[in-house]
């Protein structure tokens, strides 16, 4: 499988750089709040002994004059977002593990673009120049990675000999692992690939777990893990921005029963439902606000879903003035009645059917739920009686 990484390093802070242009003179992190602690999110990237995860009283510590800076991750989203969508028009299989990262496949492209060397400069005129992106090519997703890392901006990298000599002065710090997981292997001594390619795969395993056997096999250049491609949702939106910025509830619930009307009127929408809806707005001189909400149950007109959004915006008001509003309509579904079964079993099974679909339209994602099932129930070892399989509504 041939991967070509295409990354753009420190994409959050190029971000703010984007709305603060002074931000580039100065030494500043990109903090995140998550629970009670601070950790960053990204840095300048001038700092030296700073990483992304590093909790903040540590990286101050290291720099006590940068400047801080409150993450907006809903704007860098929007904002990659829209840069993976120009590179799907190269490749029709791309996949974003985390911001400013973007692995594409290659498979078969070079001979549809005239050469590798055509193609590179596809995937390149994909992203602006002014956000230096890099392009690795390697046989796995890790080993494109970290070619990319050793490109020029705007340029690429290619890995064509030994995967495992290229890989070996890389530092753990490019491992795809937690930060304090990558604290404990420098605390043991190895500080580079080629000191964990020395080691057999028990210690780490019995240290880490199945992470230290993923650590061993990624410091050999070996990474099966498959690419997995953007799912495409259907979502219908409706915007409208205010002359003045708006505080009070009331003009902010105005507008937004104004919104759904017009999305619940397109034809689109007509005989449908959504499970989910979106809210988000730009607060003055502030970050990106967005709120999630999943429906109770899937709604189908303006009513219904503006009782639950009303309620949503009570519990949960912007943090400042918003200088506009936009409504996002997802998990879009056909079903325009229920018939309930007369018998308990089914009931149940619908019941948790439906429940399992309002999970999967929150998380944005498959939930993690597993049914026991018998496999060798007369088996002397328990672990082989039963097995845990996904569950398959």
């Amino acid at each position: 499988m041939l991967v070509a990484c295409i990354s753009v390093n420190h994409f959050p802070w190029r971000m703010e750089v984007q709305r603060q242009p002074g931000l580039s003179k100065t030494p500043c992190f990109v903090v995140q709040h998550i629970g009670s602690s601070s950790v960053l999110l990204d840095h300048s990237p001038r700092l030296k002994g700073i990483a992304a995860g590093m909790p903040l009283q540590e990286a101050l510590s290291e720099c006590k004059a940068a400047t801080l800076i409150e993450a907006d991750p809903a704007f860098y989203q929007g904002a990659f977002e829209k840069l993976l969508d120009a590179l799907e028009t190269r490749s029709p299989v791309v996949e974003s593990p985390a911001l400013g990262i973007a692995y594409v496949a290659l498979d078969g492209l070079a001979e549809m673009y005239g050469g590798e060397a055509r193609l590179v400069t596809a995937l390149l005129s994909a992203i602006p120049q002014s956000l230096d992106p890099r392009i690795g090519i390697g046989s796995g997703k890790f080993p494109a990675y970290i070619a990319s890392l050793k490109a020029v901006p705007n340029g690429a990298v290619a890995i064509t000999g030994d995967v495992a000599a290229f890989l070996a002065g890389v530092p753990v710090a490019h491992l795809p692992v937690s930060w304090k997981i990558q604290t404990q292997l420098r605390n043991f001594g190895l500080h580079i690939l080629a000191d964990i390619m020395k080691l057999p795969v028990g210690p780490l395993q019995a240290q880490f777990g199945p992470e230290g056997k993923r650590i061993w096999e990624l410091s050999r250049g070996h990474d099966p893990s498959p690419l997995l491609p953007r799912i495409h949702e259907e979502t219908f939106s409706e915007s409208m921005g205010f002359e003045t910025p708006v505080i009070e509830q009331e003009a902010i619930l105005t507008a937004t029963e104004a919104l759904l009307a017009r999305l619940f009127h397109l034809s689109f929408m007509r005989g449908r439902f959504a499970r989910c809806c979106t809210m988000s707005g730009q607060v003055l001189r502030g970050l990106t606000w967005q709120h999630r909400l999943s429906f109770r149950e899937p709604a189908g007109n303006k009513d219904y879903a503006f009782f639950s959004l009303k309620n949503a915006l009570i519990n949960h008001p912007p943090p400042g003035p918003l200088e506009d509003l936009a409504l996002t309509l997802s998990g879009i579904t056909g079903d325009t009645s229920r018939q309930v079964n007369m018998f308990v079993d089914v009931r149940r099974r619908d019941q948790l059917r439906d429940t399992i679909s309002q999970l999967e339209a929150r998380l944005g994602k498959k939930p993690p739920i597993y049914q026991v099932r018998e496999m060798e129930p007369w088996s002397r070892i328990p672990e082989r009686r039963r097995v845990l399989i996904p569950y398959a509504p």
